[in-house]
């Protein structure tokens, strides 16, 4: 050290004797002259490091962020390097990701906990709060210690170790004159209490954990600020040399810093002896437990929209339901695997507030052989019958049906599409409301077609505001679910049934901005549809029944059995559920009841509040009187007949109901066995009545069923319907079908109530006599001609044409 000094005074000496000789000064002069710029010229370095730096330079530096993006980034320079962490609603942790430097590096908002702060202030800088970011008092000691030790021993204050944590530099007596600028500069930005978090929220802790946050929970299982004495002194020693000496190097060390520092608080009066003689009892952890993240899906996707903006972001999930409900889909997709079945997905919200509660995006994310980290949440396939309680709110709502009213129920024949029951049974005729209960495709396929497939399609699209505009498309297989929705579209459908007829988006972020709803329902009209899908029974769910939950729900299974779902509403919960394969498979045990609806119901034995049973809106409800025997509008001609009639709640800001298109004002002749009409000579004689009129195929069909139809038949009906076409019918344009195994075939239906033999002809070429109301054609391009006779003389044709 003295040689260094010798010759760097030979040097200077040197250099004054040449400088004096060209200014031809006094040597003092010329000292004070060099001093003097020597002295300004460190001046303005100082000031130029004071003033240049900027802790956002090296977030940018070191992250990748853009500067613009920095400012908007609540002014904590070490905003790029936290983890991204999600929390539920009561801001308990969800999910937690590795940063951009594979860490777990949490930041934590809340204030620093009391016990935490003291030991970290007597560890690090006892005048951290009296100083400007030099502690020039340690200073002094540190060059006093330094110049009688060996060892050297530093003077940095909590300001300059922020600094240098930022600023990642190597450790020079350079870089530290830097680091003591420049910890004043960060003073005259920030408060103490803002410095001091800085660095308890960035320090390392050992491994890839930094932030005291990230090591209580990592290392403690707990929040901050249920950490105890011990705890908190072990965070304040931990950051000194954590790469020595931590949780799994030198732990011996390590505990014998943590209860020094133990008894330097006792000595200050900080805690007494009995919290200081438990505090060193307390065992020093083994390993990070590292944090079971939940709600992944979501996690993912809200971080993801966030677009970076923050750190920490706060959903509405519930997490103790979240947890119940994953365990449970982990737990069923065991049973389903039994039966090739291997995604499932479910998402449960709050009816009032449209706030999510759990969501499950698959059977668990873990599970990478089987797809699980895709979000079954958003995935669109087609939702089977799961649009019926909407079309039957509206049609209520449009004066077609009440719950009562009579529907067709028979085999039905369009151009190229044949809808049936899923139970390859029908009905005849029965009531909308159980036409619903027992999800008939049949009778809400025709009700389709009266509503308006273009309006119900468009209604649809205002709803869920998708881009598809072609409903032709779709046609009026649209309401058995060839449209693909997702379980989010779903949910919104059954949360605006739930609130009285009010669509909307629902919500899954705090803090929420709350959009406008839009009312496509009247409140009655969805009163009614709930009631008409409450607890409705199937066969593997009587349990839940026996728990006297209350919930109106629908199932729902897509054609060629690739999705089951189910849905459904409470006045506290909305809950959707689908179960699959997200390959698009499709598995022949696949079942909206069995696959999806157990599911459902498991889900619910999960929530508490599930007695709850929606109100009748008595305000937006008016008393209508039908007529019982078909259950439309009563017609006032009806009361001169004396036709039965009942009384029936409907919404009062609906269209009038229709009057039933079943029942018919006919004239009888005297005896009240003929039904007769204005050209008949006993017309001025003629009875008028009131009769049940169905039409020839629900006839045709009863007629098949062995039912006796002759109190349903009319006269006129039996001189004109004994033989008719069903499909095709008149100048039907049919695109050529094809069968399973590409013969290109066509179906033909006719009525033949008497069932007689009946003689078929082909473009007047005679065919023979053909059992059956049915046959199976094999006809080429073109226009076709069938006509039939029957063996009572009756006659029927129908011209139609096929065509590519």
């Amino acid at each position: 050290m003295l040689r260094l000094l010798a010759i760097v005074r030979q040097f200077f000496n040197g250099f004054c004797v040449v400088y004096r000789r060209l200014l031809q000064v006094n040597t003092k002069r010329l000292y004070l002259c060099i001093l003097s710029s020597v002295s300004f010229v460190l001046m303005l370095a100082t000031l130029y490091e004071y003033f240049s730096f900027d802790p956002f330079l090296y977030s940018v530096k070191l992250s990748g962020y853009t500067r613009e993006f920095e400012k908007n980034s609540n002014i904590d320079p070490f905003f790029p390097f936290y983890s991204k962490t999600v929390l539920d609603r009561n801001k308990e942790i969800l999910s937690i990701f590795l940063n951009n430097q594979q860490q777990w590096h949490l930041n934590s908002e809340d204030t620093i906990p009391s016990k935490l702060k003291e030991s970290v202030l007597l560890y690090e800088d006892k005048r951290f709060y009296n100083h400007h970011g030099i502690d020039i008092l340690a200073v002094l000691r540190t060059i006093k210690n330094n110049m009688t030790r060996s060892k050297m021993a530093g003077a940095s204050t909590i300001t300059m170790q922020v600094i240098k944590i930022l600023e990642s530099n190597p450790r020079t007596f350079r870089n530290k004159l830097r680091e003591s600028i420049h910890a004043l500069r960060l003073e005259s930005l920030y408060s103490k209490d803002t410095i001091l978090a800085m660095y308890l929220n960035n320090v390392p802790y050992g491994g890839n954990i930094v932030g005291f946050k990230t090591a209580s929970l990592l290392y403690f299982g707990r929040l901050p600020n249920d950490m105890t004495w011990a705890q908190s002194a072990l965070l304040a020693v931990l950051p000194n040399q954590p790469g020595v000496i931590n949780i799994s190097r030198n732990r011996s060390l390590l505990q014998a810093r943590r209860d020094a520092l133990l008894k330097r608080l006792h000595e200050k009066g900080l805690i007494d002896s009995d919290l200081l003689r438990l505090a060193l009892r307390e065992p020093l952890p083994k390993a990070a437990k590292f944090h079971k993240n939940v709600a992944q899906h979501l996690a993912l996707r809200v971080i993801k929209e966030n677009n970076g903006q923050q750190a920490i972001l706060q959903t509405t999930i519930d997490k103790k339901i979240q947890t119940r409900f994953e365990e449970k889909a982990k737990q069923y997709q065991v049973k389903l695997a039994r039966k090739g079945i291997t995604n499932l997905c479910a998402l449960l919200l709050d009816t009032k507030s449209r706030e999510v509660l759990a969501y499950v995006g698959s059977q668990d994310f873990l599970d990478i052989d089987n797809y699980g980290q895709i979000d079954g949440i958003r995935a669109k396939r087609s939702p089977g019958s799961l649009l019926k309680p909407l079309l039957y709110g509206l049609s209520i709502d449009s004066g077609l049906i009440a719950p009562e009213s009579l529907l067709i129920d028979v085999p039905l024949f369009f151009s190229n599409f044949n809808p049936r029951n899923a139970s390859n049974k029908h009905y005849g005729v029965i009531s909308a409301r159980n036409a619903l209960i027992l999800s008939l495709n049949v009778p809400f396929v025709r009700l389709l077609q009266e509503y308006g497939m273009d309006n119900f399609f468009y209604t649809l699209k205002d709803i869920l505001h998708f881009s598809d505009g072609n409903p032709a498309h779709y046609g009026l297989s649209l309401i058995l679910g060839t449209k693909e929705l997702s379980v989010e579209d779903i949910a919104k459908i059954y949360l605006g049934i739930a609130n009285g007829g009010e669509f909307g988006r629902f919500y899954y972020s705090l803090p929420i901005e709350r959009e406008a709803t839009k009312r496509f329902l009247s409140r009655g009209a969805s009163y009614l549809t709930l009631d008409a899908i409450k607890n409705l029974s199937r066969s593997g769910i009587e349990n839940f029944h026996k728990e006297q939950k209350i919930f109106s729900w629908k199932s729902g299974t897509s054609y060629g059995k690739k999705d089951a779902w189910a849905a459904g509403s409470s006045p506290k919960y909305t809950l959707v559920v689908w179960v699959g394969n997200f390959t698009g498979e499709g598995n022949a045990n696949l079942s909206g009841v069995e696959s999806a609806g157990s599911l459902l119901f498991e889900l619910l034995g999960e929530l508490n509040d599930t007695q709850q049973e929606f109100s009748i809106p008595q305000d937006s409800m008016q008393s209508v009187l039908l007529d019982k025997m078909t259950g439309y509008r009563y017609n006032p001609e009806f009361y001169d007949f004396h036709i039965e009639s009942l009384k029936a709640l409907l919404p009062r800001d609906s269209k009038p109901l229709r009057v039933s298109p079943f029942l018919r004002k006919v004239y009888l002749d005297k005896g009240l066995q003929r039904e007769i009409d204005s050209i008949d000579n006993d017309f001025v004689r003629a009875i008028p009545a009131i009769r049940l009129f169905l039409p020839t195929n629900v006839l045709d069909y009863y007629s098949a069923q062995n039912v006796d139809i002759s109190t349903f038949i009319t006269t006129k009906q039996k001189e004109n319907a004994w033989l008719k076409f069903i499909y095709p019918t008149n100048h039907l344009k049919i695109i050529q079908p094809k069968d399973i195994d590409s013969t290109k075939e066509m179906i033909v239906r006719i009525a033949n109530l008497k069932n007689q033999q009946v003689h078929w002809y082909h473009n007047k070429q005679y065919l023979g006599i053909l059992q059956g109301n049915t046959q199976n054609l094999h006809l080429s391009l073109g226009v076709h001609e069938l006509s039939i006779i029957g063996a009572d003389g009756s006659t029927a044709n129908v011209r139609f044409s096929i065509e590519k």
